[in-house]
C-alpha cells in the first residue's frame, strides 16, 4: 500500500504539504495541491482511517447498545438517535446485545479502545457499578433510570407511567391487575416491576404470582400470555403490559377466544406506537424519539467538553381508548 512518503516523492513536494492536502488545509499552492491529488490517484492511495482518527483524537462515531433492533421501541429510539447524529455530523454504530451481558462488555471495549467517541445505552443488563467503572474509559449517556449520579441519563419516568396505568384501572373498578413486561433485569424492567408491586401493596390489590409475566416482547408473546391466563382458575380482570406489541397480541387472542374487552379483561399498554391505534388500545405515550435525540445532544456536549453529567427526565401521559 502507498503511503504519504511515496506520495510526496511522486508529487515532488514535502510530507507536510501532502498532509495539508489530505486534511484540506487552505494554505497550499494550487499547483502543489493538484500534483498531490494526481499522485494520490496514480498510487491509488487509501487513507488509514484509524491513524487519522488517532491523530485528531476523534472518530466522529457514536455507538448505541440495544437488545433488539427490530423491536418497535428500540427502532424508534435508534431513529431519534440517528436523526440527531446527522445534525452533529456524526455516524452511528448500532450494537445488538440480545440482553447478553458479555456482549455488552465487548461493546464497551469499543469505547475503551477509542474506536467510538461516545456510547449511548438504549438498554443495559450490566450492573450499575460496572457501567460506572466503564464510564472512566469514555463518555456515556444512558436512556434508562439508574440509582447513580455519576452517569448522564435521559429517560422517561416509568414509575409515573406505572402509576398512571394502575390508577386508571382502579378508577375503572379493577382490583385484580396483572403485569406483563419485557426484560426484568433492565433498568426499565426493574423500575416498572418495583413501581407496580409497590402500588399493589399500597392499594391492597388482589395478587397471584401467576399473573406476572416477563420476557414478553412480541405479538406472538401476547397470544401466549392470554392462553396461559385463560387456563388459570382465578384470573385478573386487567393487565398492565409493557409493550403495545404484546398488548395488541393479547387483544387479538382475547377476541379470538370470545372474551369481551374491556368487560371481561381490560388492558393498558406502553409506548403509543401506531399499532395501539389499530388495536384501539389504551396506552402510555412515551416520547421515544425525543429520548434518542436528547441522548445525542447530551453525549455531543460531553464529548465537546462543554457540559457536565446531568439527569434529564421526559414526561409520560395516558392515552385512553376502548381497551379499558
Amino acid at each position: 500500500m502507498s503511503n504519504i512518503t511515496e506520495i510526496a516523492k511522486k508529487a515532488n513536494v514535502s510530507r507536510t504539504t501532502v498532509s495539508r492536502v489530505l486534511n484540506n488545509h487552505p494554505y497550499v499552492k494550487e499547483e502543489k495541491r493538484e500534483a498531490v491529488l494526481q499522485a494520490i490517484k496514480e498510487l491509488e492511495y487509501v487513507p488509514n482511517l484509524n491513524a487519522i482518527n488517532l491523530s485528531r483524537g476523534r472518530t466522529n462515531v457514536f455507538g448505541v447498545i440495544v437488545p433488539k433492533i427490530n423491536h418497535p421501541f428500540f427502532s424508534s429510539l435508534i431513529e431519534g438517535i440517528g436523526e440527531e447524529c446527522h445534525k452533529h455530523n456524526y455516524n452511528l454504530l448500532v450494537f445488538q446485545s440480545n440482553n447478553d451481558a458479555s456482549k455488552e462488555l465487548e461493546f464497551f471495549d469499543m469505547l475503551k479502545y477509542k474506536l467510538i467517541d461516545g456510547l449511548i445505552l438504549g438498554s443495559c443488563v450490566l450492573p450499575t457499578t460496572i457501567v460506572d467503572e466503564m464510564s472512566h474509559f469514555g463518555k456515556i449517556v444512558s436512556c434508562e433510570y439508574a440509582e447513580t449520579n455519576d452517569l448522564t441519563r435521559v429517560f422517561v419516568n416509568h414509575e409515573v407511567g406505572m402509576r398512571l396505568s394502575v390508577d386508571h384501572l382502579r378508577e375503572k373498578g379493577h382490583q385484580k391487575i396483572g403485569l406483563c413486561i419485557g426484560n426484568p433485569r433492565s433498568g426499565v424492567g426493574i423500575s416498572r416491576a418495583k413501581s407496580f408491586f409497590q402500588l399493589q401493596q399500597d392499594y391492597g390489590l388482589t395478587w397471584r404470582d401467576e399473573w406476572y409475566f416477563t420476557e414478553k416482547y412480541t405479538i406472538d408473546d401476547g397470544f401466549d400470555v392470554i392462553k396461559k391466563v385463560l387456563a388459570q382458575s382465578e384470573r385478573p380482570t386487567a393487565f398492565v403490559v409493557g409493550s403495545d406489541q404484546v398488548a395488541a397480541g393479547m387483544l387479538y387472542e382475547l377476541k379470538k377466544q370470545g372474551i369481551e374487552v374491556p368487560d371481561q379483561l381490560a388492558i393498558v399498554g406502553f409506548d403509543n406506537h401506531p399499532i395501539s391505534k389499530l388495536a384501539d388500545l389504551t396506552t402510555i405515550h412515551q416520547p421515544i424519539r425525543e429520548v434518542g435525540q436528547k441522548a445525542v445532544t447530551l453525549l455531543h456536549g460531553l464529548v465537546q467538553e462543554n457540559s457536565v453529567p446531568l439527569i434529564s427526565s421526559l414526561d409520560l401521559r395516558l392515552i385512553e381508548r376502548n381497551s379499558t
